[in-house]
Parts: structure tokens; sequence; C-alpha cells
């Protein structure tokens, strides 16, 4: 019998979280030996638990809040695209105590989108929010050559910071991120939205562009049972395709299982639908 992989995610609050499901749904497929546990920790905890889990043997740990920014902290290693983000929600043992850190959530956005036909080249994007989900997403964003990116954040020194910190970091494009306090200033049609706040969680709506593009997208990184309220927002105002973030979920599950496996990407669709199935 082979050994039992030992994976996991750490967070706080973690008991809503679904990625025991997917990771469990991608082993029984891969026939992989695997428990993945959520992991409760604090701040002040957080880096004890992450060596503690890795000195009894873990293999490797998907970061959910509000760890991300810390994880990439504790990693010896970063990829690229955890350092354009600042971020980390996925740890990688490497041996000797060496710990790989990425962020694979801006891939999954990318291959939802795609998945569920949301343009983004040389399309006009809205991302509300500028902390850690916002810098995950936006350096592959602006990989696929948008034609602008506005930034809407209410508190606009932190959006400049962000922009300042992706041009400064060389990301691709980066100077096609407008920084604004309020949707309602955008004056041209936009073509995809997408939800980086905790807006639909808290129950608050967001101020909509005044303008949307004929067949405009939008996108809640959030998800739920139920349309968010934000997916509500736009369904109202016009707007035919609206998703939430599962599919996003899945799909950053799929790397992340991928960089601890190696071998083939998991199989995202069978696991899309048994979650809908069972949600």
């Amino acid at each position: 019998m082979k050994p039992v992989i030992h994976l996991g995610v750490f967070g706080n609050p973690i008991e809503h979280s679904l990625s025991p499901r997917i990771h469990s749904l991608f082993a029984k497929a891969q026939q992989h030996p695997v428990e993945y546990r959520r992991y409760l920790s604090t701040p002040g905890r957080f880096s004890r638990n992450i060596a503690q889990f890795f000195r009894s043997g873990g293999k490797g740990l998907n970061v959910t809040l509000p760890f991300k920014q810390q994880a990439a902290e504790l990693a010896t290693e970063l990829t690229k695209r955890a350092q354009e983000a600042g971020a980390v929600n996925t740890l990688v043992a490497m041996g000797n105590g060496q710990l790989l850190g990425d962020n694979t959530d801006g891939e999954g956005l990318i291959k939802d989108l795609e998945e569920k036909g949301f343009k983004v080249s040389e399309r006009s994007l809205v991302v509300f929010g500028s902390g850690g989900s916002a810098r995950g997403i936006l350096p592959l964003l602006l990989q696929q050559q948008p034609r602008r990116i506005y930034l809407v954040n209410r508190t606009v020194d932190k959006a400049l910071m962000l922009k300042s910190q992706l041009e400064n970091l060389g990301v691709l494009a980066a100077d096609r991120i407008q920084v604004l306090a309020s949707a309602l200033e955008i004056n041209e049609p936009i073509d995809l939205m997408v939800n980086a706040t905790s807006s639909s969680l808290m129950g608050q709506r967001l101020a909509l562009p005044p303008q949307l593009a004929e067949g405009a997208s939008g996108y809640d990184l959030m998800y739920s049972d139920e349309p968010t309220l934000f997916m509500q927002q736009l369904s109202q105002a016009g707007c035919e395709n609206v998703s939430d973030g599962l599919g996003m979920l899945v799909e950053q599950a799929a790397s992340s299982y991928q960089l601890w496996m190696g071998g083939e990407r998991p199989d995202t669709a069978f696991v899309m639908a048994h979650l809908r199935d069972r949600s």
C-alpha cells in the first residue's frame, strides 16, 4: 500500500472551505492516497503551525485568508507570479526545510473565464478592490492584454500603491491600470467586471459603471449556492453573462494539486459538475 500523502488548507475562518472535497475528488480520479484537512490558525500561530505541518511530513498546503501574505514571507523560494502578487496560496515542500511558494489564483481565474467564454483581450475591464485577491489576479489579467483595467477602490491611495508595486515588479502592461475611487467615474462601455472585494459576503452593493458594453460579463470571486449580491446587481443592470467564483476555486485547486503531485493536471469539469449537483 502506498503511503498517505498529507495535504491541507490553512485559514481563518476555515470550516466552510470546499477544498477538502475538491482535492479528495482529484485524488480519487488519479488514484492517489491523499489525506487533505482543514486547519484553523491565527496570525500569531501561523508560522509555527506551518512549520509543524511540514516537519510532520506534510507535502503541500493551500493558504487562504488572512494568511496569504504571511505565507509569502515564510516561503524560501517564490515563483514569479507569487512575487508579483506579493501573496501565496500554495506551499510545496522541497526537502531540507525548503518551501516553494506559488500563487495559482490568477491562473484559476483565467482558466475559468476562458471556459465560460468571458473575453479579456482588447476589452475594458473593471476590477473592484485592491486587497490580496486583486493582487493575485491582476498580473494574469494583464497578461491577456486588455485595453484597460479600471482598478476601483474607495481608498485610492491603496490602489495607487498596488499599481506602483506592479509597475516596479515589471508586470506586463501594468501601465494600462487606471485607478478610480468609484466606477461611476468611468465614461466608456465596460466589457467585464470582476469583484475582488468581500462586498457580497458583507451584503454591500457596489456602484456599477454607468455604461455596459453589449454582451458584458461579470464575475464575483465569491461563490455561493445562490447568486451573490454582486451577480444580482449585474443581472438587474442587464448583464446576461454572470458567474460566481466556484470555477476559479476549482481551477486554482487543480493548479495546486499538479504542483504537489506532478503528472497531468486534474480534470476539473467532473469536479465542477459534482459540486453543483451537491450544492
